[in-house]
């Protein structure tokens, strides 16, 4: 007589049927209906910055440099009795004047120096062939005589690019319009940034109203006396390398000094690279000229680190 399995050996026998099936296991993922609207309002409030990214860049630049003309403007207010108004205006001009000389400067720069390049350059792959290193490099693969076939075609691909590098900065520098609103807004906002001022402190209790009016001084004083620091040791960075270029006879010196300026904004390393830039143009006069515009770098760069940003700023 054969026994009937247990209800052990039914089990394990379908523990081991079912051994090969993967088994599922369900997982319930709920999210709260207050997530789901904190996700969507993240999300939308970062499209919208992203749709007025222009505008609030507009704002930021003019807000700095209210804070930085302001004290400029009640400085000019007190010493030649003017309005306020008319202040910031001739602030303001006299600003569009300079930004608009520099770029001038720098572009008719450019502009001739690719059209010399143009110009001279039939001459010099003339010359590259008739040298020792040219008919080396000529004689295996004829690739200065090709340059030299082509050279008046590239002298006026370069003549039209370069009369277009105007036309192309203009474009480049992208929205005229957001410059005249930065321009328009600052102007408004140094007209009326002391009312504005006062309107705020007016909403405050008195305690907080003097403290505001206090850290809101030393904000704008700080700022200001630090950009307008940097700007006036900028300016003499240009002035120093200017007359240096001009004296070793370095060619474009206006722009160079141009350049050396805006390159001094940056802290702390800005003059040494605007220094080396300067020294690159100044090696193709000579030995000579690179020597002593290295030594007036160095020599500059500790005047301005030891001397001119402690007293100025």
């Amino acid at each position: 007589m054969h026994s009937a399995p247990n209800e052990g050996q039914m089990a394990a026998a379908e523990s081991s049927s079912r051994g090969g099936e993967k088994v599922r296991t369900a997982l319930d993922v709920s999210l709260s209906i207050r997530t789901i609207l904190l996700v969507a309002g993240v999300v939308a409030i970062a499209g919208a910055l992203a749709s007025i990214a222009s505008v609030l860049l507009v704002i930021l630049v003019s807000v700095f440099s209210i804070a930085v003309l302001s004290p400029v403007v009640s400085a000019m207010e007190r010493r030649l009795g003017w309005s306020r108004g008319l202040c910031s205006a001739v602030l303001v001009l006299g600003i569009v004047i300079v930004i608009g000389a520099v770029v001038l400067v720098v572009v008719q720069a450019i502009v001739g120096a690719v059209r010399e390049f143009s110009d001279d350059l039939p001459q010099i792959v003339d010359e590259v062939r008739h040298s020792d290193l040219g008919s080396f490099i000529n004689g295996g693969s004829d690739s200065l005589d090709t340059l030299a076939q082509h050279a008046s075609e590239i002298t006026s691909g370069v003549a039209k690019v370069s009369g277009g590098v105007a036309d192309v900065g203009v474009s480049a520098f992208g929205a005229v319009t957001l410059v005249f609103s930065v321009l328009f807004l600052t102007l408004f906002g140094l007209i009326d940034a002391p009312r504005l001022r006062d309107w705020i402190g007016a909403l405050l209790y008195r305690g907080e109203r003097e403290r505001y009016l206090q850290v809101t001084d030393r904000i704008v004083q700080t700022t200001s006396r630090y950009m307008l620091g940097n700007l006036a040791i900028s300016v003499i960075c240009g002035t120093v390398y200017g007359v240096t270029a001009v004296i070793l006879d370095v060619p474009y010196p206006l722009a160079l000094a141009v350049i050396a300026g805006i390159l001094d904004l940056i802290p702390t390393i800005g003059a040494t690279i605007a220094g080396i830039i300067v020294a690159i143009v100044a090696a193709s006069v000579g030995l000579g000229a690179l020597i002593a515009f290295v030594i007036v770098i160095v020599v500059y760069q500790q005047i301005e680190n030891y001397v001119l940003q402690p007293t100025i700023i």
